[in-house]
């Protein structure tokens, strides 16, 4: 097995400077870290993850927790691609991801108790306000963390601008006509949810228009089926006073509110405009392919674990603090101006 010994008598560098460089520690100038890593790769050296954790008194885990409610967490598109981003960003750093859930084995466990006997060095949240209660413990404790999905007091927080994405949409909308427009609400108790149905009343009073409870539907979760149920729901309850255009507050639920109209006889884009949010990978699928707000859910990722292995180790950074990532609109084939 190839040791820190054998790559500074290959490079010329004491012990304790590639010791320092393999574990990422300051004080060591870009050239000398470059070339002890390359010297490292080419060797064929692996860190012996035990001893490394007895020297640096890390664990050089950091922790992943995400809400299991309204099917989000690691299989829901958007926060998979974040994770994505994340888990490239703080491997290239020596550190590994596990999943912070309630169990451990076969015994039950809260969040924080999970955190604390797998030893994280930090934590990345992305939990609804559904979870607040549980997500408090962690929140509260001395544990590093950064949040991907809901913003905490004097933590840093790392989100897409979920209102500037709700009125380019809104925007796009209006200015090809549009003035009847309802909204398909994603789950009011997540941020997302509440944030863009806040933005789409704001929208309303700022242009003079009405505000009709019948052109807004909330979808209990993010699935197909809740699509499927909350464009139905609106078609009932609009029945005598249709609206011209949707801002659907996912993409899933907007593809699901698409295959509901068309199969009832609707023309997309003809007879109802739709846009959607998030730019999942869905969305070009449609038939039309559904115009939508892009997040960028890499930058999300990599300021994410920026953040957090800034706060592990100690850097100088900015105070905790929430940072908007701004969206942008994808225009495709769903909306149309208006007759």
């Amino acid at each position: 097995m190839v040791t820190i010994y054998d790559i500074a008598k290959e490079t010329g560098f004491s012990p304790a400077t590639v010791s320092k460089a393999l574990n990422n520690y300051s004080g060591v100038n870009k050239k000398t870290y470059e070339r002890i890593l390359g010297a490292a790769r080419d060797m064929g050296y692996t860190a012996n993850a035990n001893a490394r954790s007895l020297v640096t008194k890390k664990s050089w885990l950091i922790g992943v927790l995400f809400s299991d409610d309204v099917d989000t967490g690691i299989s829901h598109p958007h926060f998979s691609g974040i994770l994505q981003s994340f888990q490239s960003s703080v491997g290239s750093k020596g550190y590994d991801v596990i999943f912070v859930n309630k169990v451990l084995g076969d015994k039950k466990v809260s969040f924080y108790e999970h955190c604390m006997l797998r030893r994280v060095d930090g934590v990345m949240i992305a939990a609804s306000k559904k979870y607040t209660s549980e997500v408090q413990s962690v929140v509260d404790s001395k544990l590093k963390l950064v949040s991907v999905e809901m913003p905490y007091p004097g933590k840093h927080t790392i989100i897409c601008d979920n209102e500037m994405g709700s009125l380019q949409a809104l925007e796009h909308l209006y200015f090809l006509g549009h003035r009847k427009i309802a909204h398909i609400a994603a789950p009011l108790f997540s941020t997302a949810g509440m944030e863009r149905y806040s933005a789409y009343r704001k929208f309303l009073e700022d242009k003079g228009l009405e505000y009709k409870p019948h052109y807004v539907v909330e979808a209990p979760s993010y699935t197909h089926e809740s699509g499927w149920m909350a464009i139905e729901k609106m078609i009932s309850q609009c029945w005598n006073d249709m609206p011209t255009a949707v801002f659907v507050a996912y993409d899933e639920l907007a593809c699901s509110a698409i295959a509901y109209l068309q199969q009832r006889g609707f023309r997309i884009p003809k007879d109802f405009s739709i846009i959607g949010f998030d730019d999942l990978e869905i969305a070009s699928f449609t038939s039309p392919p559904l115009s939508t707000i892009r997040q960028d859910r890499v930058t999300i990722g990599e300021l994410a674990a920026d953040r957090l292995i800034r706060l592990i180790e100690g850097k100088p950074g900015e105070e905790p603090k929430e940072m908007r990532i701004p969206t942008s609109l994808v225009i495709r084939g769903t909306c149309a101006r208006i007759e």
